[in-house]
């Protein structure tokens, strides 16, 4: 069964555009568009569209006040050119967070998420791209960061420590193999059942001994201390 969308958003070339991404998936089936918030609060509980994708700015309103408006709430992806609006999107629930210009790899990740929710199974896993953006959610914030600043991360039991370049670490409400799933490899690579790294940032690797060593990665002033399974995948995987 084809999962019945809607686009919503003020400008008829992003709308064009999302058309054009829309109509190469056979899962979904574009049922309605609308321009204006107003518009989208009448469409949308007439229409009862499985998922709306969702601009943040909408003249001048914006997507979380169409949100606040509707009793009857469809799936909701955003997709937005602006990414410091992607903690309220996550804030309210949303499916996923888009950034403009969307690219046809990142949309079709976001139609496999909703596939997996139409049958059933959740949407936690959706890979993404180099160029993302990532939300680390700890246990008293939130921020999104560029996935590039991310040079590795470390198991903390049901936790993750996000390692950054040139800020404080994030101990993340994730497990490590949640990132896994979703982190595009290459460039990140799980080295053991504790580490993943950002294989483009490593700067050195200082042997220790025949089983240890210490990985030196840009951007951070610690090294990480590697075991030998770390050491000889990091061999099987670097050119």
């Amino acid at each position: 069964m084809s999962i019945r969308v809607m686009v919503v958003d003020d400008v008829e070339v992003e709308r064009r555009l999302l058309r054009g991404c829309i109509g190469v998936h056979r899962d979904l089936e574009l049922i309605g568009e609308a321009a204006t918030v107003e518009d989208a609060l009448e469409a949308i509980p007439r229409l009862k569209p499985d998922a709306v994708f969702l601009d943040v700015q909408i003249g001048e309103s914006d997507g979380f006040r169409l949100l606040r408006g509707l009793n009857w709430r469809p799936w909701v992806v955003f997709v937005s050119a602006w990414p410091h609006y992607a903690l309220d999107a996550f804030a309210v629930e949303a499916v996923d967070y888009l950034l403009k210009p969307v690219t046809p790899a990142r949309f079709a990740a976001t139609v496999q998420r909703l596939v997996r929710m139409q049958d059933g199974e959740g949407g936690a896993a959706v890979p993404l791209g180099v160029g993302d953006q990532v939300c680390l959610a700890s246990t008293t914030s939130s921020q999104v960061v560029p996935m590039a600043m991310i040079r590795a991360l470390v198991a903390d039991g049901d936790f993750t420590r996000a390692l950054l370049a040139g800020t404080p670490e994030v101990l993340v409400c994730r497990r490590l193999g949640s990132f896994e799933e979703t982190l595009p490899k290459p460039p990140f690579v799980r080295l053991d059942r504790s580490l993943i790294v950002n294989l483009p940032c490593i700067d050195r690797l200082e042997r220790q001994g025949r089983n240890d060593a210490r990985l030196w990665m840009r951007g951070l002033r610690q090294p990480l201390e590697i075991g030998r399974t770390a050491i000889e995948r990091l061999r099987s995987v670097m050119p």
